[in-house]
């Protein structure tokens, strides 16, 4: 896509609100935001990635394009992959965890109602004999 096609164009930005693209070469954009009365300078295309949205919606497929390309020219869709295995494996490995000390605490429960019992059988035990020998 010539990034020229972006000139005068209306964007929206997650925090600056709407602006106009005032210039346009292969690695920047300069955008005016009207809500905030300030220019701002942006990567080109990676921007568009996230942060910018552009109001035509008759240039978002090119725009989709360039990010694209511009995403495997940089590995990024690799990287996504390592970032979305890696969250499923802290979230198996937290899984786990909560499982195993849901089992000790289990465990550590079924201890206390065994002591329990036994101590309340030995008393029993201790009382029997205690009436037994008084009478």
């Amino acid at each position: 896509m010539d990034s020229k096609k972006l000139v005068n164009q209306t964007v929206m930005h997650k925090t600056l609100g709407n602006g106009i693209i005032r210039s346009a070469d292969e690695e920047h954009l300069e955008i005016y935001f009207t809500e905030k009365g300030k220019i701002s300078k942006f990567s080109y295309p990676s921007c568009f990635y996230g942060f910018l949205t552009v109001e035509d919606n008759s240039l978002q497929p090119e725009i989709e394009t360039v990010v694209e390309a511009w995403k495997q020219k940089g590995d990024i869709v690799h990287k996504e992959e390592l970032k979305k295995r890696y969250e499923k494996t802290i979230h198996d490995i937290e899984t786990r965890r909560l499982a195993a000390e849901e089992k000790k605490l289990k465990a550590a429960q079924k201890a206390i109602e065994h002591h329990s019992t036994y101590i309340n059988t030995k008393q029993n035990v201790q009382i029997n004999k205690t009436s037994s020998n008084s009478k």
